[in-house]
């Protein structure tokens, strides 16, 4: 007995596909806006040539909450963003687009 086939669909084909559901899409704008966030401040630690473990020391919090930052799942405050700015030798500029 012959096994059906079933037709093969690459991920960035589902993928556009649900982004056709506004609710789909308005979620994964929001997870996006996110991940940039985490990526300019990891991008910003590094031009600072600092460690996680060198950067957590001089905010005065544990790696595992750089880690959380720079990985986009840790909610922060504005203070906390400008002990990241201020700790880098950058200041916060927060613009809304």
């Amino acid at each position: 007995m012959k096994k059906k086939r079933v037709p093969y669909t690459s991920w960035h084909e589902d993928y556009e596909k649900e982004m056709q559901d506004p609710e789909f899409r308005a979620g994964a704008e929001k997870a996006r806006e996110r991940l940039e966030a985490a990526y300019a401040i990891t991008e910003m630690r590094h031009k600072a040539k600092m460690t996680q473990k060198e950067l957590a020391q001089k905010m005065k919090v544990s790696q595992s909450v750089v880690a959380r930052i720079e990985q986009g799942s840790q909610n922060l405050t504005i203070g906390t963003l400008m002990k990241l700015a201020d700790v880098c030798g950058k200041k916060l500029k927060i613009r809304f687009v």
